[in-house]
């Protein structure tokens, strides 16, 4: 009998979809309500990228598509949400690589200070190509990456997610006298991930690279669209 959960592909199509939401609501809608809804997304991404670096037999090829991705994605990505090719801006793909890289890089010890200062050329690297979520989706995916085996794993992993969101700030919405971050929403991705059952519910190459290749293939559609 297969493991109840989630299955890997389960948690992307939940990734895929709510990011689909949050930018058709970022190009097309003036309201939030997509926006929140599209919060789900990104950690969801970062708790998969963690759980593939751990699992991975081939890292390099795991980077691989993690390039393609990010170099299929910044033309559609710069056209789409800025009008224009801008050097100052870098999708989330590319935030994505630079936190398998850095978990990579991390890999080699299990010095919980070293593992820090080896995080910092990375977070750096990442505010200084401008990616999406920036040096704190590097953070986030470390965060789940360094809890995975940890005792209380859950709860340091809600209220590391609790914060770094708090932290990110950006745009908010009026919730009756307070005003909260939209980021805070992203702390709802934790009941699907902690829904995970760890299982894959297929082994085709095919069905893994249509996951990749569904961020630069809907920006593109969008793209069209507008």
């Amino acid at each position: 009998m297969g493991k109840k959960g989630l299955s890997q592909e389960g948690l992307k199509i939940i990734a895929c979809v709510t990011m689909l939401l949050d930018h058709i609501g970022a190009v097309f809608c003036s309201g939030v309500g997509l926006r929140i809804v599209g919060r789900l997304a990104f950690p969801i991404y970062c708790f998969l990228l963690a759980e593939g670096v751990c699992h991975t037999k081939n890292p390099k090829k795991y980077a691989l598509r993690l390039l393609v991705g990010a170099l299929l994605s910044e033309l559609p990505f710069d056209l789409l949400f800025f009008g224009e090719i801008t050097p100052a801006h870098s999708s989330v793909m590319v935030t994505l690589l630079i936190g398998f890289l850095y978990l990579w890089a991390a890999k080699g010890t299990d010095r919980a200070g070293l593992k820090v200062l080896l995080a910092i050329p990375f977070v750096l690297l990442a505010e200084l190509l401008g990616s999406d979520y920036g040096g704190a989706g590097v953070v986030m995916i470390a965060l789940f990456a360094f809890t995975r085996e940890v005792p209380h794993s859950r709860l340091i992993q809600a209220a590391g997610l609790t914060a770094l969101c708090w932290l990110m700030g950006g745009m908010t919405v009026r919730i009756g006298a307070f005003r909260l971050p939209v980021e805070m929403f992203a702390v709802a991705a934790l009941i699907p991930i902690f829904c995970y059952s760890g299982r894959k519910a297929t082994a085709s190459r095919a069905v893994q690279w249509i996951f990749y290749l569904f961020y630069p293939a809907h920006l593109t559609a969008l793209l069209l669209i507008q």
